[in-house]
């Protein structure tokens, strides 16, 4: 069996927790979709070897360190495959896992898509997600400086505004990094080198003094804030396609893609229980009302609400505040 490195934080225990309940989550949906459909003998035989036996092992490392997680993971598969079903026609003849469960060979033919149904001669495929109610669930990330000119590059201005954005990043970041050396009784040679760690300082936002993290975080909402208007300003050009172009951003890649999302909650100190079953379909939104919420003072995100969903669109550092790359990150919460 495989070794894991031994759990030092709660954070790192989460993680893995996250990691194996996923691939188990993928499995066990398939596996009951197989079932509703008479086709499960096909299916466990697809499953054999390498695959198999790291499934295994996450479930035994689950039963060890999450036994409330592995008992509930069968009946919540259960209760998103009886709805799944609901939106599937007659006539299934393969159910296949291609997301992390199918040993990484995710098809990127179906982009975010984790379970692909065939339906006589063509596929449905579905990206499924497990997580709190009540929590945002991440769909994407993309850097700052090819943020416009990747997701709304059907817009004719799309690289102005991408221009526009990129030369408020460079500015704000040489602005910052001057601030910080000030601060810190540094001279400040035009970027951070190893002086700045040398003096004590982190290079994580979350662990800098509160005189020095306020510097960082109004750095960030000032960035998101030319982002906030660079996409109310495509919003007014052309909703329909503003709203085409939000797909990918909440897990929607591929237009054919049906997004599952199950939520579980505690239910009378049962942790794991059946929150709600979410499903989004890209004809569904397209055919919605969207809206921009407002901008909040000092916070480095805000919110698309799209239909049933939250769209939250966070600037963040791309891993230590020391790089001169900013990340969004996008994820989607039940409204």
């Amino acid at each position: 069996m495989r070794e894991y490195q031994p759990i030092d934080t709660k954070a790192q225990k989460e993680a893995l927790i996250n990691e194996f309940k996923g691939n188990l989550f993928e499995y066990l949906v398939a596996q009951s979709l197989a079932r509703h459909f008479a086709i499960e003998g096909d299916f466990i035989r697809s499953f054999g070897g390498e695959i198999r036996r790291q499934l295994t092992e996450y479930d035994h490392w689950l039963r060890v360190h999450e036994p409330s997680l592995i008992k509930s993971l069968p009946i919540l598969s259960q209760q998103v495959a009886s709805k799944i079903v609901e939106q599937i026609p007659d006539g299934v003849t393969k159910v296949l896992v291609i997301g992390k469960s199918a040993g990484g060979s995710h098809d990127k033919t179906w982009d975010e898509a984790d379970i692909l149904i065939q339906v006589e001669e063509s596929f449905i495929p579905i990206s499924l997600k497990l997580c709190k109610s009540n929590a945002f669930v991440n769909t994407k990330s993309a850097g700052v400086k090819s943020f416009i000119s990747q997701y709304f590059k059907e817009f004719s201005r799309n690289t102005y505004f991408q221009d526009l954005i990129n030369e408020g990043v460079e500015r704000r970041f040489q602005e910052m990094a001057r601030d910080l050396h000030e601060r810190a009784s540094l001279e400040y040679f035009g970027r951070f080198d190893h002086r700045w760690t040398e003096a004590g300082f982190s290079e994580l936002p979350g662990q800098l003094p509160k005189e020095l993290n306020e510097i960082v975080v109004q750095t960030y909402y000032d960035c998101v804030g030319e982002i906030y208007s660079c996409l109310v300003s495509l919003y007014e050009e052309n909703r329909e396609l503003f709203l085409k172009s939000l797909l990918p951003l909440i897990g929607i890649g591929n237009s054919d893609i049906m997004q599952v999302s199950c939520f579980h909650k505690e239910i009378q100190k049962e942790k794991y229980q059946l929150g709600g079953v979410h499903i989004v379909n890209s004809k569904d939104l397209i055919s919605k009302e969207v809206e921009i919420a407002p901008l909040k003072e000092g916070i480095s995100s805000f919110e698309i609400l799209l239909d049933t969903l939250r769209l939250q669109i966070r600037v963040k550092p791309m891993n230590k505040f020391t790089s001169a790359s900013f990340k969004i990150n996008c994820s989607i919460k039940e409204r």
